[in-house]
């Protein structure tokens, strides 16, 4: 069914500057959008939060120069599906509010030149750019820039599969090594990016942290420029600016909640006394060991270092000194903020222009004896030290004990004594058996490995085959099989096809199929390590 029809123009016999309401138009109408001006702006917002996409075909017949603005508002989602451009000379800014999408592909149908498109991810706030670089363009116009990163920003090119930094650009290129998209970065602090869609964290302290002082600790957001604080090395540094920025839990996408949500550090988390009382940093805010810099959220653990998914609202903040430095928060040594080109997420951003003594920025300094990484032997070195000082400061311990067992029509069941291969366990089912839970310890992939990780995933044990067996039959169980249910996505190790449990799978009766007694085996390609709480530990004890 073709979409119904509706059309803007700007400019011409019209205002050149607009600005609509994404509800307007809903999910079964089109807008075409024609710029016949030299500068054009049209603001599209959502201010009912309608989960609708603005289909937009845009038209662009402006013979040479001027500027087209299309701002996004808060939660908006627009798709450019269609580009007509016959310009040249002209500037396109695509400004991305809070929570918004643009998904956007160059003229399809097109004889640019010297046009020159900037995507700006906004100021506070997660935003997301999807690019679809399909369609024949006659353009010779440059590559397209990005500005305004900030935490949990993402950049998704349709057709890549993998991305590099390579100079001042985000490269992304397809399954055979082509160039698929290319976006100018310059001013971006491109040491933050990591390709999981193309996204750059920045960091903040919460509000309420304290920061050391020559006169005591005070907290974050009580500085204001000229305030002088303590550096790691004790020194004295001198307070430039402080930028803040709220966050609400409602308004973070599911995909952005590992870079956006704050990371707590229980008092005592690295040494004795550091953190002195509980820190909570923003996921990309770097701490120091000994000069070296990490990401909070490289660091998580699950016991004593924790990510607050629950938190309704936070407020960032993050302090500007006239030098970079590393400062001291809750005596923990962690970095000052460094302008990159992306002041605009912070929601005061507006108060540097005031201050005459701000320069342009530079980026993060090259200081001797402070390095960044976000992986590799210096980080796991660090997350094994946190690792066995968590055991010691909770009394959990990591296991590689599975204790995979069963529970069908209520009662417990464990694996038969015997096995015919390593890896195969079988469970003695009734008849009649009902739907059949797998249940074992289960682990979040990053808490447990020495291997700086952002996989969420919660696992049990890896599955490789499912089979049930009776006097008369076998009979195995599709892992794909769409009835099963609490199994991660399947995964290929080695040529084996696997599914992790995530600690509870269920087995539906109806997939079972036997009204006798039977056998249920269980292939376990793999196990992981779990840990294992104190409380959890006397009990057993007890038992």
């Amino acid at each position: 069914m073709s979409k119904l029809m509706a059309k803007i123009t700007l400019g011409g016999f019209t205002s050149a500057n607009k600005t609509i309401d994404q509800s307007t138009y809903p999910g079964d109408e089109k807008l075409t959008v024609d710029s016949i001006a030299g500068n054009t702006s049209l603001t599209i917002n959502n201010s009912t939060n309608s989960d609708d996409v603005l289909d937009l075909t845009q038209t662009r017949l402006i013979p040479i120069g001027g500027k087209s603005t299309l701002t996004l508002g808060e939660n908006a989602h627009v798709k450019i599906s269609e580009f007509f451009d016959l310009s040249i000379g002209q500037t396109s800014e695509y400004n991305l509010g809070e929570g918004s999408t643009l998904e956007y592909a160059p003229a399809s149908i097109g004889a640019g030149a010297a046009n020159s498109t900037t995507f700006d991810m906004g100021s506070s706030g997660t935003s997301t750019l999807i690019y679809n670089p399909g369609g024949v363009q006659v353009d010779f116009s440059s590559a397209p820039k990005i500005a305004g990163l900030s935490a949990g920003d993402q950049i998704q090119v349709n057709g890549a599969t993998q991305g590099a930094v390579e100079g001042n650009n985000l490269v992304f290129r397809d399954d055979h090594g082509r160039v698929v998209g290319s976006f100018n970065a310059s001013g971006q602090d491109l040491s933050k990016v990591t390709f999981e869609g193309g996204t750059m964290t920045y960091a903040c302290y919460l509000k309420g942290t304290h920061i050391a002082t020559p006169e005591g600790e005070v907290k974050v957001e009580t500085l204001k420029a000229g305030d002088k604080v303590l550096t790691a090395s004790g020194g004295v540094a001198t307070v430039k600016w402080l930028g803040h920025r709220t966050l609400h839990k409602s308004r973070i996408p599911a995909k952005d909640a590992v870079r956006a949500f704050p990371i707590l550090f229980k008092k005592d988390a690295i040494a004795s006394n550091v953190p002195h009382r509980d820190l909570t940093l923003s996921p990309g805010h770097h701490v120091s060991f000994n000069g070296t810099l990490v990401p909070a959220m490289m660091l998580v653990n699950g016991q004593t270092i924790v990510q607050q998914f629950d938190t309704q609202k936070f407020e960032y903040f993050h302090v500007e000194l006239e030098q970079f430095d590393i400062m001291l928060a809750e005596g923990v040594p962690a970095e000052s903020y460094v302008d990159t080109g992306n002041r605009n997420m912070f929601q005061n951003a507006a108060e540097v222009a005031m201050n005459p003594d701000f320069g342009p920025a530079e980026g993060r300094p090259v200081v001797e004896g402070i390095t960044v990484a976000q992986q590799g032997p210096v980080v796991e070195a660090i997350r094994k030290q946190l690792l066995v000082r968590a055991e010691a400061m909770t009394g959990a311990v990591r296991t590689t004990d599975a204790a995979l067992c069963i529970e069908v029509n209520g009662q417990i069941v464990h694996a038969t004594p015997a096995f015919s291969k390593e890896g195969v366990y079988r469970f003695a089912l009734p008849a009649n058996a009902g739907d059949v839970r797998v249940l074992s310890r289960a682990a979040v992939v990053r808490d447990v490995t020495p291997l700086a990780r952002r996989d969420l995933r919660k696992i049990g044990v890896g599955l490789a085959m499912i089979a049930i067996t009776t006097a008369t039959d076998r009979h195995e169980i599709s892992l794909t099989d769409d009835a099963l249910t609490g199994l991660n996505a399947v995964q290929d190790v080695k040529g084996t096809a696997m599914r992790w449990t995530n600690g509870a799978a269920v087995i539906p009766a109806a997939l079972i199929n036997s009204t006798d007694e039977a056998t249920l085996e269980l292939t376990v390609l793999r196990t992981y390590t779990y840990w294992v709480d104190a409380d959890v530990q006397k009990a057993v004890r007890a038992a």
